[in-house]
C-alpha cells in the first residue's frame, strides 16, 4: 500500500508538472502574439493561438458586419476566440439585446470568454459563451445567426463549403431555421446564387478577407448601412478603406463580357480585389464605360476616371512594348522609377522589377505589365 501510494504521488506530481509546462507554454505563445493580435483585432489583450488568430475576423470587418445585426438577438456559432462576438455586443442597439457565442472547442470557449470579459469593460449587452455542438444548438427563429464554419484542418485551408466544419448541408439547415443569417465563407467558395439571398465580398487593405452570405433581415440591415438595395442584386463588393469607411459596388445588370482594347487609353484601372473575386469585373467595366486589355482578367482602360475607393485609377504617361532595354531607357528619359509594379497574365515578379528599375530616376510612377491579344505591353502611370 505504501509503495502504491508513493507511486500515485509521483504520477500526480508528474501530471501537475506536465500541465504546468503546457500552460506556461500556452501563455508565453499568447503573449508573443499580442502585437499581431492588436493589429488585426484592435486594442486590448487577446487570448489566441496562431491558428485561431489567422481565422479571426479583422476588427474593421467585424465592426462592419456588426452594423448588420439590427435589433435581433444574435447567435455567434463557431465563435472561435470571440472577435465577432465582441463586435456584436458593442453594436447592440437594445438594452435587452443578447449575444450567445457557441463553439464546440473548450479551449476556444475559454479564450472567447476572457476576450469578451476584457473587451466589455462596461457591458450593456448580455453575452453568454457556451461549449456546444453548433449543429445541435437551439436557435430561436426570430434571432440572427452568424455562422463562421471552420475552414482549416491540419492539411490546410478548405475552399469547398462541403469540406467545412460543420459541412455546408448542416449550415443550410441552421440558416433555414432562423429569420436572418450571416455566413462567413472563403472568398473563392462557390455556392449557388439564390433569389432570397445575397453574397458580398469584403476587402481590406487591397486584400479580400471574406465572402459573406446574407439572408432575411440581414440583407435589409446591410442595405441601409451601405445605402444600396442589396435585395435587387445577387452580389456586391465592399471595399473597406484604411480609415474604416466602406464603399460598395453593386449593379442590377450582371454583365458577362467586356469590350476589348489592344493598348492603354488615357487611364489604366485595376478594380479592387473584392470586385474581381465577386465576378463583377465586367459589370464594373460596363458601368464606367471601360475596355479590357487581354481578356476579363486583364487591366481595364478608358477615357474617364473612376472612384478611387473602388479601383486603382491613374493617368497614362507612356505605354509600349514590354522590352527591358526600352523600358529602362524610357524610365531614365522621364527621370522615373516604379514605386509600385502591377502585373496581370504575365510571369514577371513585381518585387524583382521594382528593384531592377529603382535607380532609373527620381519621380515615382506605377509600372503596369500585362498581356494584350498579341503581345505583352508595359505602361507608366501617375496619380491623377
Amino acid at each position: 500500500m505504501v509503495e502504491s501510494d508513493a507511486w500515485d504521488d509521483r504520477v500526480e506530481t508528474q501530471v501537475r508538472s506536465q500541465v504546468g509546462r503546457e500552460l506556461a507554454a500556452f501563455v508565453i505563445a499568447t503573449a508573443a502574439l499580442q502585437k499581431k493580435a492588436r493589429l488585426k483585432l484592435g486594442h486590448g489583450i487577446w487570448w489566441c493561438t496562431e491558428r485561431s488568430l489567422s481565422q479571426a475576423t479583422p476588427h474593421q470587418v467585424a465592426a462592419l458586419k456588426a452594423r448588420w445585426i439590427g435589433s435581433a438577438n444574435v447567435y455567434d456559432l463557431c465563435c472561435g476566440i470571440g472577435a465577432d462576438t465582441l463586435a456584436f455586443a458593442k453594436a447592440a442597439t437594445r438594452s435587452d439585446q443578447s449575444v450567445t457565442a457557441i463553439d464546440r472547442d473548450p479551449v476556444m470557449v475559454a479564450m472567447a470568454t476572457e476576450n469578451v470579459r476584457l473587451g466589455l469593460q462596461d457591458p450593456g449587452t448580455a453575452v453568454r459563451v457556451e461549449c456546444e455542438d453548433v449543429a445541435k444548438s437551439l436557435v430561436s427563429k426570430d434571432s440572427l445567426v452568424y455562422l463562421d464554419p471552420d475552414r482549416r484542418d491540419d492539411s490546410g485551408r478548405k475552399v469547398r463549403p462541403q469540406d467545412y466544419s460543420p459541412p455546408w448541408d448542416v449550415v443550410q439547415q441552421i440558416v433555414a431555421r432562423c429569420d436572418a443569417a450571416i455566413v462567413k465563407l472563403a472568398p473563392a467558395a462557390e455556392i449557388e446564387d439564390q433569389p432570397d439571398q445575397h453574397r458580398v465580398w469584403i476587402s481590406l487593405g487591397g486584400s479580400v478577407r471574406e465572402q459573406s452570405l446574407l439572408t432575411g433581415t440581414a440583407i435589409d440591415n446591410a442595405s441601409g448601412d451601405l445605402k444600396v438595395d442589396l435585395a435587387k442584386v445577387e452580389r456586391s463588393a465592399v471595399v473597406i478603406g484604411s480609415d474604416g469607411t466602406a464603399t460598395t459596388f453593386a449593379c442590377q445588370c450582371f454583365a458577362d463580357s467586356v469590350r476589348q482594347a489592344e493598348t492603354p487609353e488615357q487611364f489604366l484601372i485595376d478594380p479592387d480585389a473584392a470586385i474581381r473575386a465577386a465576378g463583377l469585373t465586367a459589370s464594373f467595366a460596363e458601368q464606367f464605360q471601360l475596355s479590357c486589355i487581354g481578356g476579363p482578367a486583364g487591366f481595364l482602360t478608358g477615357a474617364h476616371q473612376v472612384d478611387q475607393a473602388l479601383a486603382v485609377c491613374e493617368s497614362v504617361i507612356w505605354s509600349g512594348a514590354c522590352d527591358d532595354r526600352k523600358l529602362r531607357k524610357t524610365l531614365r528619359t522621364l527621370d522615373c522609377y516604379p514605386w509600385r509594379v502591377k502585373t496581370r497574365g504575365v510571369a514577371q515578379d513585381p518585387n524583382v522589377l521594382e528593384k531592377r528599375y529603382r535607380n532609373c530616376g527620381q519621380r515615382p510612377v506605377t509600372l503596369w505589365i500585362g498581356k494584350a491579344t498579341r503581345r505583352q505591353f508595359a505602361a507608366l502611370t501617375v496619380s491623377s
